[in-house]
């Protein structure tokens, strides 16, 4: 990822943590699970926003090697990555269907 793809999602995966953490200071304290649920939820959304957003970028620049290259290698290398994210999205997307039932 590009630096500035990097500080994107370093922020968002930062602000997951002050959520979680904020989620561990509300069931100290005992606070009341509807409150406790829709902080959980906010960590769950923005750790899944930051990863939508890294599989985009290294989506993005797969297929700028894949178009710009002319190493069969890299080519074959990035397209194996791009297999590689797309098993783990399909892997992540039937584990939430699960979670679901």
């Amino acid at each position: 990822m590009e630096l500035n793809q990097r500080q994107d999602v370093l922020q968002s995966l930062r602000s997951a943590a002050g959520y979680l953490n904020d989620v561990i200071e509300m069931i100290t304290a005992g606070a009341p699970c509807d409150q406790v649920l829709r902080q959980s939820f906010a960590v769950q959304a923005t750790l899944r926003n930051a990863s939508i957003r890294m599989l985009v970028y290294q989506a993005q620049y797969s297929g700028t090697v894949i178009v710009e290259s002319s190493c069969p290698e890299e080519i074959k290398s990035e397209l194996k990555r791009l297999s590689e994210l797309y098993l783990i999205l399909i892997q992540y997307s039937n584990k939430s269907e699960d979670n679901i039932s």
